[in-house]
């Protein structure tokens, strides 16, 4: 995705327009500097809204909807359908129904990325944090969906979980493969709500058969 921005000269004198100048270059690069946190925030999180993006570009809905069209960046259900589709035509070691989250970026035995939203039927009876095995099945899941092939199991996992999770919480696991030997692959799984990493997991997958 590429945006172009008009260069502006300052006038070789002083002038009335001097001041019009720096107006204007200010607001260039304000808005340069502000395509490049968008881009930024939707490479963490492909699902942000517009809603969001204008709470964390302290700016109005219709300026991200403006730079997004600037940009040429469809809205956010337009990214989902598009990058689940995609995502979903690289799976091959999971059935969908088998997968805990939504895949959204898949490159097989590259790495990937998959989001949960944590709900009330997750949590503790009496409390709105999440069952940790919901956090684990997500990133397990997605540690073996990375791999390229027909049947992938887990042989072993490292786990810490950080923070805990709340109903209502959005969670982002980004998945990358690492070594490999034979039929093992190690694969690091990272799970964040918003900035705060919740879950870190090493995972030895084997491809059977």
């Amino acid at each position: 995705m590429w945006c172009c921005y008009q260069v502006i000269k300052p006038p070789l004198l002083a002038s009335p327009y001097l001041a019009r100048w720096r107006v204007l270059s200010s607001v260039f690069e304000g808005r340069r500097l502000r395509h490049q946190r968008l881009l930024k925030l939707l490479e963490e999180d492909p699902l942000l809204t517009d809603e969001e993006l204008s709470e964390a570009l302290g700016v109005s809905v219709s300026t991200v909807r403006l730079d997004r069209m600037m940009l040429g960046i469809p809205d956010s259900r337009e990214r989902a359908k598009t990058m689940v589709q995609r995502a979903l035509s690289n799976l091959r070691s999971l059935s969908t129904g088998d997968l805990v989250g939504e895949l959204i970026e898949l490159e097989p035995n590259k790495g990937g990325l998959s989001v949960l939203l944590a709900t009330r039927e997750m949590a503790f009876k009496d409390s709105d944090i999440i069952w940790d095995h919901f956090i684990y099945s997500q990133a397990s899941t997605l540690a073996m969906a990375c791999i390229d092939a027909d049947m992938v199991v887990t042989a072993s996992a490292r786990v810490r979980f950080r923070s805990p999770v709340r109903v209502g919480d959005k969670m982002i696991a980004r998945a990358k493969v690492g070594k490999s030997k034979g039929n093992k692959f190690l694969v690091s799984v990272r799970t964040r709500v918003r900035d705060v990493e919740v879950f870190v997991g090493r995972f030895i997958t084997v491809v059977l058969g």
